[in-house]
């Protein structure tokens, strides 16, 4: 593993052949909510937490319990990779700082090949310009505002099964680019999926639509979330208001450095 980030497993239950997906804040906060409700319908356990000094200094605080900002979750849904029957979700409310981006990325690739998981799936999102883009209460179920990009020809054809279409040119950046690369160089199906954020806020506030469309296109690959189109977007809008009233509650925050990992760039 990485010699630059900890990263401590409670519980070394862990079976091959998991489905890693990643969670790390970006615009719209799309996959916080996402991975909120994944561990809420899946009943994932938390098992492990991801630790550095450089990382903000904060703690989650749920039900009166406190809790790291990374957190590692597993539990066993029946999931249609070909290589995956159970999920490893990596969860984080922080921002990774610019300069820990290539060691967080590196520590996570690490984690997913020590436990011998069968792929990777990234979630992220991008804001586009304001009149390209998704409303909160659009109704369009399409993905068309959902690009993909693989790190192999297997994984780049189970984004395709998905009905995802793949970005044919352009640039990742923070630590879905920096993760896929990784993946790429070290042979290890890794997918990353962007969502368009947008709406009035402009992926300024948690974006509870585009949510929903990202869970809707993950019904494919995780049959186990399966759900109508109105109580997924429902519980997604009750996930988006716990995170923005934790973040109207966050106290006693020293200022951070810029930050990049959770955002993505992209272009072309």
């Amino acid at each position: 593993m990485s010699s630059d980030v900890s990263i401590d497993l409670m519980d070394q239950s862990t079976k091959p052949g998991a489905l890693v997906i990643v969670c790390f804040p970006g615009p719209g906060f799309v996959a916080n909510i996402v991975g909120q409700h994944l561990i809420d319908s899946l009943e994932l356990e938390l098992i492990g937490s991801v630790r550095h000094a450089d990382l903000p200094p904060a703690c989650i605080v749920k039900n009166g319990l406190s809790m790291p900002t990374i957190r590692i979750y597993t539990g066993e849904p029946v999931c249609n990779h070909d290589m995956c029957d159970n999920v490893m979700l990596v969860v984080s409310e922080s921002q990774v700082p610019s300069n820990l981006v290539q060691s967080m990325s590196e520590g996570i690739v690490d984690l997913a090949i020590s436990e011998k998981a069968g792929a990777m799936l990234i979630l992220d999102s991008y804001s586009p310009t304001l009149e390209t883009g998704h409303t909160i209460d659009d109704n369009d179920d399409t993905n068309e505002t959902m690009k993909g990009a693989a790190s192999t020809s297997g994984a780049l054809a189970t984004l395709e099964g998905m009905g995802v279409e793949k970005m044919v040119q352009g640039a990742i950046g923070g630590l879905t680019g920096v993760a896929l690369s990784e993946c790429s160089r070290r042979g290890f199906d890794a997918m990353a999926l962007l969502s368009e954020c947008s709406g009035p806020m402009q992926g300024m506030g948690p974006d509870a639509r585009t949510a929903a469309r990202v869970l809707s296109c993950l019904d494919s690959l995780l049959p186990a979330i399966k759900l109508d189109p109105e109580p997924l977007l429902e519980e997604a809008r009750r996930i988006e208001a716990q995170i923005s009233e934790m973040m109207a509650g966050s106290v006693n925050q020293q200022q951070q450095s810029p930050v990049s990992g959770g955002s993505t760039s992209m272009f072309g």
